[in-house]
Protein backbone atom coordinates (compact mmCIF):
# COMPACT_ATOMS: atom_id res chain seq x y z
CA UNK A 1 0.00 0.00 0.00
CA UNK A 2 0.69 3.47 -0.81
CA UNK A 3 1.12 4.82 2.73
CA UNK A 4 2.35 8.27 1.80
CA UNK A 5 -0.65 8.67 -0.64
CA UNK A 6 -2.82 7.39 2.30
CA UNK A 7 -1.48 9.86 4.77
CA UNK A 8 -1.19 12.88 2.87
CA UNK A 9 -4.94 12.95 1.15
CA UNK A 10 -7.87 14.74 3.45
CA UNK A 11 -9.66 12.00 3.15
CA UNK A 12 -8.72 8.16 2.09
CA UNK A 13 -10.27 4.80 2.54
CA UNK A 14 -8.79 1.09 2.14
CA UNK A 15 -10.93 -1.96 1.45
CA UNK A 16 -9.65 -5.38 1.84
CA UNK A 17 -10.95 -8.96 3.07
CA UNK A 18 -10.01 -10.26 6.84
CA UNK A 19 -6.80 -11.38 7.12
CA UNK A 20 -4.85 -9.18 4.44
CA UNK A 21 -3.28 -6.58 6.68
CA UNK A 22 -5.47 -3.98 7.81
CA UNK A 23 -4.49 -3.48 11.04
CA UNK A 24 -0.67 -4.26 10.24
CA UNK A 25 -1.09 -1.36 7.60
CA UNK A 26 -2.31 1.03 10.47
CA UNK A 27 0.78 -0.16 12.73
CA UNK A 28 3.03 0.41 9.43
CA UNK A 29 1.53 4.09 9.22
CA UNK A 30 2.08 4.85 12.55
CA UNK A 31 5.73 3.30 12.04
CA UNK A 32 6.38 6.13 9.43
CA UNK A 33 4.76 9.34 10.56
CA UNK A 34 6.82 12.25 10.78
CA UNK A 35 4.39 14.89 12.45
CA UNK A 36 4.54 16.44 15.69
CA UNK A 37 0.73 15.37 16.40
CA UNK A 38 -0.88 12.43 17.90
CA UNK A 39 -2.74 10.25 15.60
CA UNK A 40 -5.95 9.45 16.82
CA UNK A 41 -7.16 5.77 16.04
CA UNK A 42 -10.37 4.67 16.42
CA UNK A 43 -11.83 0.86 16.61
CA UNK A 44 -14.77 -0.91 17.68
CA UNK A 45 -13.61 -3.56 20.47
CA UNK A 46 -11.50 -3.78 23.32
CA UNK A 47 -10.51 -6.75 22.03
CA UNK A 48 -9.81 -4.79 18.79
CA UNK A 49 -7.47 -2.27 20.92
CA UNK A 50 -5.36 -4.95 22.23
CA UNK A 51 -4.75 -6.37 18.45
CA UNK A 52 -4.14 -2.82 17.25
CA UNK A 53 -1.56 -2.46 20.46
CA UNK A 54 0.11 -5.57 20.34
CA UNK A 55 0.82 -4.64 16.75
CA UNK A 56 2.30 -1.27 17.85
CA UNK A 57 4.28 -2.60 20.45
CA UNK A 58 5.73 -5.24 18.08
CA UNK A 59 6.88 -1.89 15.85
CA UNK A 60 7.74 -0.22 19.05
CA UNK A 61 5.34 2.47 18.42
CA UNK A 62 5.57 4.71 21.48
CA UNK A 63 2.77 5.57 23.13
CA UNK A 64 3.19 9.25 22.78
CA UNK A 65 2.85 8.94 19.23
CA UNK A 66 -1.41 7.98 18.74
CA UNK A 67 -4.10 8.22 21.47
CA UNK A 68 -6.43 4.75 20.82
CA UNK A 69 -9.95 4.45 21.46
CA UNK A 70 -13.37 2.96 20.99
CA UNK A 71 -15.50 4.94 18.87
CA UNK A 72 -18.13 4.75 21.88
CA UNK A 73 -15.52 5.49 24.86
CA UNK A 74 -14.38 8.49 22.44
CA UNK A 75 -18.16 9.69 21.96
CA UNK A 76 -18.72 9.07 25.71
CA UNK A 77 -15.82 11.16 26.94
CA UNK A 78 -16.22 13.89 24.88
CA UNK A 79 -19.94 13.91 25.55
CA UNK A 80 -19.02 13.97 29.31
CA UNK A 81 -16.48 17.01 29.16
CA UNK A 82 -19.03 19.02 27.09
CA UNK A 83 -22.01 18.31 26.76
CA UNK A 84 -23.87 21.36 29.01
CA UNK A 85 -27.23 19.44 30.24
CA UNK A 86 -25.01 16.41 31.84
CA UNK A 87 -28.10 15.42 33.83
CA UNK A 88 -29.43 14.19 30.99
CA UNK A 89 -26.59 11.77 30.31
CA UNK A 90 -27.91 7.74 30.64
CA UNK A 91 -26.74 6.13 33.73
CA UNK A 92 -23.39 3.43 32.66
CA UNK A 93 -25.67 0.53 33.87
CA UNK A 94 -28.04 1.64 30.68
CA UNK A 95 -25.44 1.01 27.91
CA UNK A 96 -27.28 0.94 25.02
CA UNK A 97 -28.75 4.42 25.36
CA UNK A 98 -25.63 5.64 26.73
CA UNK A 99 -23.54 4.93 23.96
CA UNK A 100 -26.42 5.94 21.63
CA UNK A 101 -26.75 9.17 22.81
CA UNK A 102 -23.17 9.81 23.15
CA UNK A 103 -22.59 9.37 19.49
CA UNK A 104 -25.04 11.89 18.69
CA UNK A 105 -24.31 13.92 21.10
CA UNK A 106 -20.68 13.97 19.82
CA UNK A 107 -21.31 14.40 16.63
CA UNK A 108 -23.41 17.57 17.57
CA UNK A 109 -20.44 19.05 20.00
CA UNK A 110 -17.55 18.19 17.24
CA UNK A 111 -19.97 20.84 15.10
CA UNK A 112 -18.38 23.91 17.34
CA UNK A 113 -15.58 25.33 16.25
CA UNK A 114 -13.90 26.10 19.66
CA UNK A 115 -13.86 21.97 20.00
CA UNK A 116 -12.66 21.81 15.68
CA UNK A 117 -9.83 23.87 17.38
CA UNK A 118 -9.06 21.56 20.06
CA UNK A 119 -9.15 18.34 17.59
CA UNK A 120 -7.19 20.27 15.05
CA UNK A 121 -4.34 20.95 18.01
CA UNK A 122 -4.09 17.52 19.43
CA UNK A 123 -4.30 15.45 16.22
CA UNK A 124 -3.14 15.84 12.61
CA UNK A 125 -4.55 12.05 11.35
CA UNK A 126 -7.50 10.44 12.26
CA UNK A 127 -7.68 6.25 11.55
CA UNK A 128 -11.08 4.44 11.98
CA UNK A 129 -10.32 0.57 11.70
CA UNK A 130 -13.23 -2.12 11.26
CA UNK A 131 -15.78 1.14 9.54
CA UNK A 132 -17.93 -1.57 7.94
CA UNK A 133 -19.64 -1.90 11.30
CA UNK A 134 -20.08 1.62 11.89
CA UNK A 135 -23.91 2.40 12.41
CA UNK A 136 -25.06 5.87 10.51
CA UNK A 137 -25.30 8.13 13.43
CA UNK A 138 -21.20 6.72 14.25
CA UNK A 139 -20.39 8.01 10.84
CA UNK A 140 -21.83 10.82 11.22
CA UNK A 141 -19.41 11.76 14.05
CA UNK A 142 -16.67 10.38 11.69
CA UNK A 143 -17.66 13.18 9.30
CA UNK A 144 -17.77 15.92 11.72
CA UNK A 145 -14.39 14.95 12.66
CA UNK A 146 -13.38 14.74 9.06
CA UNK A 147 -13.87 18.73 8.86
CA UNK A 148 -11.15 19.31 11.22
CA UNK A 149 -8.05 16.32 11.04
CA UNK A 150 -7.16 14.14 7.74
CA UNK A 151 -9.33 10.83 7.86
CA UNK A 152 -8.53 7.69 6.73
CA UNK A 153 -11.26 4.61 6.75
CA UNK A 154 -10.50 1.13 6.79
CA UNK A 155 -12.74 -1.28 6.49
CA UNK A 156 -14.20 -4.50 4.66
CA UNK A 157 -18.46 -4.17 4.14
CA UNK A 158 -18.19 -8.50 4.27
CA UNK A 159 -17.48 -8.28 7.94
CA UNK A 160 -20.51 -6.00 9.10
CA UNK A 161 -21.65 -7.76 11.95
CA UNK A 162 -22.36 -5.30 14.62
CA UNK A 163 -25.83 -4.15 15.09
CA UNK A 164 -27.71 -1.85 16.35
CA UNK A 165 -31.29 -2.51 17.52
CA UNK A 166 -32.80 -0.02 15.60
CA UNK A 167 -29.89 2.25 13.90
CA UNK A 168 -28.98 1.29 10.36
CA UNK A 169 -25.11 0.25 9.12
CA UNK A 170 -23.07 2.72 7.54
CA UNK A 171 -23.60 1.77 3.35
CA UNK A 172 -19.80 2.36 1.36
CA UNK A 173 -22.29 3.04 -1.33
CA UNK A 174 -23.85 6.24 0.22
CA UNK A 175 -22.10 9.16 -1.35
CA UNK A 176 -21.00 10.64 1.65
CA UNK A 177 -18.15 8.05 0.83
CA UNK A 178 -17.60 9.38 -2.62
CA UNK A 179 -14.41 12.09 -1.33
CA UNK A 180 -12.86 8.95 0.44
CA UNK A 181 -13.26 6.89 -2.33
CA UNK A 182 -11.31 9.55 -4.19
CA UNK A 183 -8.25 8.00 -2.41
CA UNK A 184 -9.37 4.48 -2.48
CA UNK A 185 -6.60 1.61 -1.92
CA UNK A 186 -6.84 -2.02 -1.55
CA UNK A 187 -5.03 -5.00 -0.37
CA UNK A 188 -4.60 -8.19 -2.10
CA UNK A 189 -2.58 -10.43 -0.07
CA UNK A 190 -3.78 -12.59 2.48
CA UNK A 191 -0.74 -12.30 4.89
CA UNK A 192 -2.17 -13.48 8.00
CA UNK A 193 -1.98 -17.33 5.91
CA UNK A 194 1.10 -17.07 4.56
CA UNK A 195 2.93 -15.74 7.29
CA UNK A 196 1.34 -18.83 9.10
CA UNK A 197 2.22 -21.12 6.97
CA UNK A 198 -0.81 -22.16 5.43
CA UNK A 199 -1.33 -20.25 2.17
CA UNK A 200 -3.68 -22.89 1.02
CA UNK A 201 -6.47 -22.27 3.58
CA UNK A 202 -5.90 -18.25 2.21
CA UNK A 203 -6.93 -19.50 -0.87
CA UNK A 204 -9.96 -21.61 0.27
CA UNK A 205 -11.24 -18.64 1.92
CA UNK A 206 -10.98 -16.06 -0.82
CA UNK A 207 -13.10 -18.75 -2.57
CA UNK A 208 -15.68 -19.20 -0.21
CA UNK A 209 -15.84 -15.46 -0.01
CA UNK A 210 -16.46 -14.88 -3.45
CA UNK A 211 -19.13 -17.86 -3.23
CA UNK A 212 -20.74 -15.57 -0.01
CA UNK A 213 -20.65 -11.89 -1.89
CA UNK A 214 -22.63 -13.83 -4.60
CA UNK A 215 -25.23 -15.46 -2.50
CA UNK A 216 -24.25 -18.48 -2.91
CA UNK A 217 -24.14 -22.21 -0.83
CA UNK A 218 -20.93 -23.25 0.79
CA UNK A 219 -20.07 -27.16 0.69
CA UNK A 220 -17.68 -27.25 3.28
CA UNK A 221 -16.23 -30.23 2.07
CA UNK A 222 -14.87 -28.84 -1.17
CA UNK A 223 -12.06 -26.79 0.78
CA UNK A 224 -9.10 -29.24 1.34
CA UNK A 225 -7.28 -26.75 3.96
CA UNK A 226 -11.02 -26.85 5.75
CA UNK A 227 -11.57 -30.03 8.79
CA UNK A 228 -14.75 -30.93 8.25
CA UNK A 229 -16.70 -32.51 11.13
CA UNK A 230 -20.14 -33.81 10.51
CA UNK A 231 -21.98 -34.08 14.12
CA UNK A 232 -25.39 -32.95 15.78
CA UNK A 233 -25.47 -29.66 17.72
CA UNK A 234 -26.29 -32.01 20.96
CA UNK A 235 -23.35 -34.44 20.26
CA UNK A 236 -20.79 -32.24 22.16
CA UNK A 237 -22.39 -33.23 25.05
CA UNK A 238 -22.09 -37.33 24.13
CA UNK A 239 -19.18 -39.12 24.91
CA UNK A 240 -17.06 -40.98 22.34
CA UNK A 241 -19.20 -38.47 19.10
CA UNK A 242 -16.75 -37.41 16.82
CA UNK A 243 -17.61 -34.03 17.46
CA UNK A 244 -16.48 -34.67 21.45
CA UNK A 245 -13.38 -35.69 20.26
CA UNK A 246 -12.65 -33.00 17.60
CA UNK A 247 -12.69 -30.10 20.45
CA UNK A 248 -10.99 -32.63 22.62
CA UNK A 249 -8.08 -32.89 20.11
CA UNK A 250 -8.32 -28.85 19.15
CA UNK A 251 -8.02 -27.92 22.77
CA UNK A 252 -4.79 -29.80 23.20
CA UNK A 253 -3.50 -27.26 20.48
CA UNK A 254 -4.92 -23.56 22.43
CA UNK A 255 -7.91 -23.68 20.02
CA UNK A 256 -10.49 -21.28 20.24
CA UNK A 257 -14.49 -21.76 20.02
CA UNK A 258 -16.35 -20.12 18.05
CA UNK A 259 -20.15 -20.29 18.87
CA UNK A 260 -23.17 -19.16 16.47
CA UNK A 261 -25.20 -17.72 19.04
CA UNK A 262 -24.52 -13.89 20.14
CA UNK A 263 -26.91 -13.60 22.64
CA UNK A 264 -26.94 -16.30 25.21
CA UNK A 265 -23.93 -16.98 27.35
CA UNK A 266 -25.44 -20.54 28.81
CA UNK A 267 -25.46 -21.86 25.54
CA UNK A 268 -21.53 -21.23 25.75
CA UNK A 269 -21.43 -22.15 29.54
CA UNK A 270 -23.14 -25.57 28.87
CA UNK A 271 -19.79 -26.12 26.79
CA UNK A 272 -17.42 -25.06 29.64
CA UNK A 273 -19.46 -27.70 31.39
CA UNK A 274 -18.13 -30.34 29.35
CA UNK A 275 -14.98 -29.01 28.67
CA UNK A 276 -13.35 -27.73 32.03
CA UNK A 277 -10.54 -26.31 30.26
CA UNK A 278 -12.58 -23.83 28.24
CA UNK A 279 -12.97 -20.18 29.15
CA UNK A 280 -15.96 -18.23 28.18
CA UNK A 281 -15.04 -14.93 26.15
CA UNK A 282 -17.05 -12.28 28.67
CA UNK A 283 -18.47 -9.04 26.78
CA UNK A 284 -17.16 -6.55 28.97
CA UNK A 285 -20.72 -4.45 29.03
CA UNK A 286 -22.57 -7.30 29.74
CA UNK A 287 -25.44 -6.24 31.62
CA UNK A 288 -24.78 -9.44 34.26
CA UNK A 289 -21.81 -7.04 35.88
CA UNK A 290 -24.48 -4.00 36.37
CA UNK A 291 -26.75 -6.39 37.60
CA UNK A 292 -24.94 -8.21 40.29
CA UNK A 293 -23.14 -5.11 41.72
CA UNK A 294 -26.66 -3.20 41.95
CA UNK A 295 -28.07 -6.35 44.32
CA UNK A 296 -24.56 -6.18 46.73
CA UNK A 297 -24.98 -2.14 46.52
CA UNK A 298 -28.73 -2.46 47.57
CA UNK A 299 -29.41 -5.50 49.67
CA UNK A 300 -28.34 -6.28 53.43
CA UNK A 301 -28.81 -8.84 55.83
CA UNK A 302 -30.37 -12.28 54.74
CA UNK A 303 -31.27 -11.42 51.36
CA UNK A 304 -27.25 -10.14 50.98
CA UNK A 305 -26.36 -14.36 51.46
CA UNK A 306 -29.04 -15.39 49.22
CA UNK A 307 -27.46 -12.88 46.66
CA UNK A 308 -24.01 -14.37 47.34
CA UNK A 309 -25.16 -18.20 46.47
CA UNK A 310 -27.25 -17.36 44.00
CA UNK A 311 -24.43 -15.64 41.82
CA UNK A 312 -22.29 -18.80 42.65
CA UNK A 313 -25.28 -20.64 41.45
CA UNK A 314 -25.15 -18.66 37.90
CA UNK A 315 -21.74 -18.21 37.46
CA UNK A 316 -20.57 -22.10 38.60
CA UNK A 317 -22.37 -25.31 39.74
CA UNK A 318 -25.74 -24.87 40.86
CA UNK A 319 -25.94 -28.35 42.23
CA UNK A 320 -23.29 -28.11 44.25
CA UNK A 321 -24.29 -25.07 46.01
CA UNK A 322 -27.59 -26.26 46.57
CA UNK A 323 -26.37 -29.05 48.44
CA UNK A 324 -25.75 -27.06 51.13
CA UNK A 325 -27.30 -23.98 50.76
CA UNK A 326 -31.21 -23.36 50.16
CA UNK A 327 -33.00 -21.28 47.55
CA UNK A 328 -33.66 -18.13 50.70
CA UNK A 329 -29.85 -18.06 51.38
CA UNK A 330 -29.99 -20.53 54.87
CA UNK A 331 -28.05 -23.73 55.35
CA UNK A 332 -29.61 -26.69 54.83
CA UNK A 333 -29.84 -29.04 57.81
CA UNK A 334 -27.03 -31.75 56.98
CA UNK A 335 -26.18 -35.14 58.73
CA UNK A 336 -22.58 -35.62 57.31
CA UNK A 337 -20.03 -34.71 59.76
CA UNK A 338 -17.82 -33.33 57.21
CA UNK A 339 -21.14 -31.24 55.31
CA UNK A 340 -21.56 -29.87 59.14
CA UNK A 341 -18.02 -29.13 59.36
CA UNK A 342 -17.64 -26.80 55.99
CA UNK A 343 -21.40 -25.58 57.04
CA UNK A 344 -19.59 -24.07 60.78
CA UNK A 345 -16.68 -22.65 59.26
CA UNK A 346 -19.33 -20.55 56.76
CA UNK A 347 -21.07 -19.38 59.67
CA UNK A 348 -19.35 -16.48 60.93
CA UNK A 349 -18.52 -14.81 57.56
CA UNK A 350 -22.47 -15.16 57.05
CA UNK A 351 -22.99 -13.69 60.71
CA UNK A 352 -20.37 -11.18 59.70
CA UNK A 353 -21.61 -10.07 56.91
CA UNK A 354 -25.45 -10.10 58.20
CA UNK A 355 -23.99 -7.76 60.96
CA UNK A 356 -21.51 -5.51 59.28
CA UNK A 357 -21.97 -5.38 55.80
CA UNK A 358 -18.57 -4.64 53.81
CA UNK A 359 -17.82 -5.14 49.58
CA UNK A 360 -14.81 -7.12 51.29
CA UNK A 361 -16.86 -9.40 53.51
CA UNK A 362 -19.17 -10.16 50.33
CA UNK A 363 -16.07 -10.87 48.51
CA UNK A 364 -14.76 -13.30 51.44
CA UNK A 365 -18.12 -15.13 51.78
CA UNK A 366 -18.15 -15.51 47.99
CA UNK A 367 -14.45 -16.89 48.36
CA UNK A 368 -15.08 -19.18 50.95
CA UNK A 369 -18.17 -20.89 49.69
CA UNK A 370 -16.56 -21.65 46.54
CA UNK A 371 -13.66 -23.16 48.32
CA UNK A 372 -15.21 -25.00 51.30
CA UNK A 373 -17.72 -26.56 48.29
CA UNK A 374 -15.35 -26.75 45.86
CA UNK A 375 -17.97 -24.83 43.20
CA UNK A 376 -16.85 -25.32 39.60
CA UNK A 377 -16.90 -22.24 38.32
CA UNK A 378 -17.74 -21.81 34.31
CA UNK A 379 -17.83 -18.02 34.00
CA UNK A 380 -14.26 -17.75 35.31
CA UNK A 381 -13.84 -14.30 34.05
CA UNK A 382 -16.54 -13.09 35.06
CA UNK A 383 -15.84 -14.33 38.70
CA UNK A 384 -12.56 -13.39 38.85
CA UNK A 385 -13.93 -9.85 37.64
CA UNK A 386 -16.57 -9.45 40.03
CA UNK A 387 -14.35 -10.44 43.16
CA UNK A 388 -11.62 -7.82 41.40
CA UNK A 389 -14.31 -4.78 41.41
CA UNK A 390 -16.06 -5.69 45.16
CA UNK A 391 -12.51 -5.62 46.71
CA UNK A 392 -11.52 -2.16 44.90
CA UNK A 393 -14.43 -0.98 46.10
CA UNK A 394 -13.75 -1.63 49.70
CA UNK A 395 -10.25 -0.36 49.27
CA UNK A 396 -11.19 2.51 46.93
CA UNK A 397 -13.91 3.37 49.32
CA UNK A 398 -16.76 3.00 46.70
CA UNK A 399 -20.24 1.69 46.18
CA UNK A 400 -19.77 -1.60 43.86
CA UNK A 401 -21.96 0.19 40.99
CA UNK A 402 -18.90 3.02 40.83
CA UNK A 403 -16.05 0.64 41.30
CA UNK A 404 -17.74 -1.37 38.11
CA UNK A 405 -18.10 1.81 35.91
CA UNK A 406 -14.35 2.52 37.29
CA UNK A 407 -13.22 -1.11 36.53
CA UNK A 408 -14.96 -0.83 33.37
CA UNK A 409 -13.37 2.45 31.77
CA UNK A 410 -10.04 1.11 32.42
CA UNK A 411 -10.59 -1.62 30.62
CA UNK A 412 -12.11 0.20 27.74
CA UNK A 413 -9.00 1.89 27.14
CA UNK A 414 -6.28 -0.62 27.85
CA UNK A 415 -7.72 -3.06 26.07
CA UNK A 416 -8.25 -6.85 26.94
CA UNK A 417 -6.40 -9.94 25.03
CA UNK A 418 -8.10 -12.96 25.01
CA UNK A 419 -6.68 -16.32 26.47
CA UNK A 420 -6.69 -19.89 24.66
CA UNK A 421 -8.66 -21.93 25.32
CA UNK A 422 -11.50 -19.88 25.02
CA UNK A 423 -14.94 -19.96 23.62
CA UNK A 424 -16.86 -16.91 22.27
CA UNK A 425 -19.12 -15.69 19.52
CA UNK A 426 -18.33 -13.85 16.14
CA UNK A 427 -19.23 -10.79 18.18
CA UNK A 428 -16.72 -11.30 20.63
CA UNK A 429 -14.14 -12.43 17.98
CA UNK A 430 -14.18 -10.12 15.64
CA UNK A 431 -10.96 -8.31 14.76
CA UNK A 432 -8.26 -11.21 16.21
CA UNK A 433 -6.88 -14.18 14.71
CA UNK A 434 -5.53 -17.10 16.59
CA UNK A 435 -3.98 -20.70 15.34
CA UNK A 436 -6.62 -22.93 15.78
CA UNK A 437 -10.13 -21.90 15.47
CA UNK A 438 -12.93 -24.29 15.96
CA UNK A 439 -16.47 -23.14 14.48
CA UNK A 440 -19.05 -24.94 16.11
CA UNK A 441 -22.54 -25.82 14.71
CA UNK A 442 -21.53 -24.02 11.10
CA UNK A 443 -25.12 -24.61 9.72
CA UNK A 444 -26.71 -22.31 12.37
CA UNK A 445 -24.89 -19.23 10.72
CA UNK A 446 -27.69 -17.20 8.95
CA UNK A 447 -25.57 -14.66 8.05
CA UNK A 448 -22.66 -14.68 5.69
CA UNK A 449 -21.21 -11.55 7.42
CA UNK A 450 -20.89 -13.68 10.55
CA UNK A 451 -20.15 -17.06 8.86
CA UNK A 452 -16.90 -14.91 7.08
CA UNK A 453 -15.82 -13.51 10.17
CA UNK A 454 -16.00 -16.78 12.02
CA UNK A 455 -14.50 -18.78 9.49
CA UNK A 456 -11.24 -16.07 9.20
CA UNK A 457 -10.20 -15.97 12.61
CA UNK A 458 -7.73 -18.96 12.41
CA UNK A 459 -4.32 -18.80 10.78
CA UNK A 460 -2.61 -22.09 10.98
CA UNK A 461 -5.91 -24.87 11.39
CA UNK A 462 -9.54 -24.15 10.65
CA UNK A 463 -12.27 -26.87 12.27
CA UNK A 464 -15.81 -26.19 11.12
CA UNK A 465 -18.30 -28.60 12.90
CA UNK A 466 -21.52 -28.97 11.61
CA UNK A 467 -24.49 -31.49 11.22
CA UNK A 468 -24.87 -30.38 6.89
CA UNK A 469 -21.87 -29.78 5.26
CA UNK A 470 -23.75 -27.78 2.45
CA UNK A 471 -24.04 -24.08 4.25
CA UNK A 472 -26.55 -21.83 3.64
CA UNK A 473 -25.96 -18.99 5.68
CA UNK A 474 -28.53 -16.78 4.23
CA UNK A 475 -31.73 -15.24 6.19
CA UNK A 476 -35.15 -15.98 4.68
CA UNK A 477 -34.46 -17.93 1.93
Amino acid sequence: MDITAFLSADKSIVLAPAGYGKTYTIAEVLAAYQGSKKILVLTHTHAGIASLKEKFDQKQIPSSLYVLETICSFALNLTKTYHVAKEEIPPESDVNSLFKYSIEHAATILKANPIKHLIESQYDHLIVDEYQDCSVAQHQMILELSSSVKTHLLGDPLQGIFGFRDESIVDFDDESFNPFKTNCQSLDTPWRWINAGNALLGEDLASIRERLLAGLDIDIRNYSAVDVIIGNKNDYAIPGTAYKRAIYGELINDAILIHPNNTSVNLRKNFVKQFNQLQIIESIDDRDYYKWCHMFDQHSGMQLIKDVADLLRDVGSKTIVNTLIKEDGTFKNKQKQEDRVIIQSLVPYTISLINNKTYKSIVQLIEMIKTLLNVTIYRKEFYRDICQILYEADTLGLTSSESLLRNRNLLRRKGRKVIKKSIGTTLLTKGLEFDHVVVLNAQDYKDPRHLYVALTRSCKKLVVITDNPILHPYPNN
